[in-house]
């Protein structure tokens, strides 16, 4: 979920980036308290829009509001973290798939540069960059697929995610471009069943180190 981005909603939408971002990349860490107070002196704001902001990040499960106690940044949970990346393995393998069939010349281009970007990094090791790029491609996938609602359902997946992954980058999972680049290859040859499979293959890994791993 994202914080409406006109009008009156606009600082709001500011400051619920900002925090989101915090939790995402591990400058407020699970179950560490956040204060209105604190976070509007911050970012220079009234207390108005963190709240606002607070309520947005509880609907997409990053903090939790409890009644005399305030708000925490959320723990991960596992039994949501298995049933979302039963959600990726099923729609984004469908996504490539479609996008096999549907990609056009201007989709092509847009995945062969994200993929340039990638590798051209000048600071291979800036989890944050690889982590945007990262999210970029899988959503540019959705996008291919012409499938809008798809292509919403895998953003917000990832979306949810972000933190997770993260987290499993930053830990020491090796970040590796070649499922990117064959994925593209693949979608390029209209090769629909090869594009799915690979892209089930490349998330169930993603969750098979996760959760061979004692970090969540």
């Amino acid at each position: 979920m994202t914080a409406p981005t006109t009008g009156k909603f606009s600082l709001t939408d500011k400051v619920y980036s900002q925090i989101k971002e915090m939790i995402v990349y591990g400058q407020l860490r699970p179950g560490e308290a956040l204060n209105v107070g604190e976070i509007a002196d911050r970012f220079h704001v009234s207390k108005t829009p963190v709240r606002e902001a607070f309520n947005f990040l509880k609907h997409d499960g990053l903090i939790e509001i409890l009644p005399y106690k305030g708000c925490l940044v959320s723990q991960v949970n596992l039994k949501d973290l298995g049933e979302l990346f039963t959600l990726r393995v099923l729609l984004e393998g469908a996504a490539a798939e479609l996008a096999a069939t549907h990609a056009n010349e201007q989709t092509l281009r847009k995945l062969e540069a994200l993929i340039n970007t990638d590798a051209q990094q000048s600071q291979p090791t800036d989890e944050v960059q690889i982590m945007k790029l990262n999210f970029e491609f899988h959503v540019a996938i959705a996008e291919a697929s012409n499938n809008l609602r798809l292509k919403k359902m895998v953003i917000n997946i990832l979306d949810t995610m972000q933190r997770v992954l993260y987290l499993d980058l930053k830990i020491g999972s090796s970040y590796s471009m070649n499922d990117h680049i064959q994925l593209v290859e693949l979608i390029k040859r209209k090769d629909a069943a090869g594009a799915k499979k690979l892209m089930i293959d490349h998330v169930s890994s993603t969750r098979n180190r996760i959760f061979s791993t004692d970090f969540i």
